[in-house]
């Protein structure tokens, strides 16, 4: 099926910006453009306190991005300009279309939920730009994505782009109430050997209180890559 999905590591796939006053939409198709440029295989850990790490092995090759937790299971997102098709792989490598119904899952009793890790909201249309702010000292553009259809919790996120690299710096999710749910917040990056890109390094998730109080925090950590070509998505 295909339906608005995306997927962490074009979180902090940085593609600069140039443009004093960018087009949200032409921002946001960048940020997804990024990811599919990219060829890296990385390893890391989603991690809350309290909880049993999760190790989590993430593939980029061209179009095609993977996720594989430690118990096995595999999803694999096809990317495209305009849309993405978010897959379950099976053990013989058939694949499956991704329940709705899991989006908000959480993964390993932390505050990560396939809806994040899909990023779906990077595909709904009608992206604006609202301004302009600094994010923890960083200078960055304010973008709004309200979700045009009824799939997940999100309502509409606010998007903030950092001006130098291209790539969201800070991403706070909203019910459909209104109420702030999420905040995903980049702390630090890292570049893709040879020097072709940068990718998240450290990622702090939080679930927010309805007074944008912080209810619990998890965070995403991956090791840099080796100097080594990736092997790619596994099939």
């Amino acid at each position: 099926m295909k339906f608005s999905a995306f997927a962490l590591a074009a979180f902090a796939c940085i593609a600069p910006l140039h443009a004093q006053q960018p087009d949200a939409e032409a921002m946001i198709r960048g940020i997804r453009l990024s990811a599919t440029l990219q060829q890296m295989a990385l390893d890391g850990n989603i991690r809350k306190d309290g909880q049993k790490d999760t190790p989590v092995q993430l593939f980029v090759e061209k179009n095609n991005m993977q996720f594989r937790l430690s118990n096995g299971e595999r999803f694999h997102i096809r990317m495209g300009d305009e849309s993405a098709e978010l897959l379950t792989v099976q053990d013989n490598g058939a694949t499956q279309r991704f329940p709705d119904s899991r989006l908000v899952q959480p993964i390993g009793g932390t505050d990560v939920t396939y809806e994040d890790l899909t990023l779906r909201f990077l595909y709904w249309p009608g992206a604006k730009l609202e301004g302009e702010e600094k994010i923890d000292g960083e200078d960055c553009y304010r973008v709004r994505i309200n979700n045009p259809g009824k799939q997940g919790a999100f309502g509409a996120v606010y998007v903030w782009v950092h001006k130098k690299y291209g790539a969201f710096w800070r991403i706070k999710a909203y019910g459909r109430n209104g109420k702030p749910i999420k905040q995903f917040q980049v702390s630090k990056v890292m570049q893709i050997p040879g020097g072709k890109g940068y990718t998240i390094e450290r990622m702090q998730i939080s679930t927010l209180k309805e007074d944008e109080r912080v209810a619990s925090i998890t965070y995403l950590d991956f090791k840099k890559p080796a100097a080594a070509g990736p092997k790619g998505p596994r099939r």
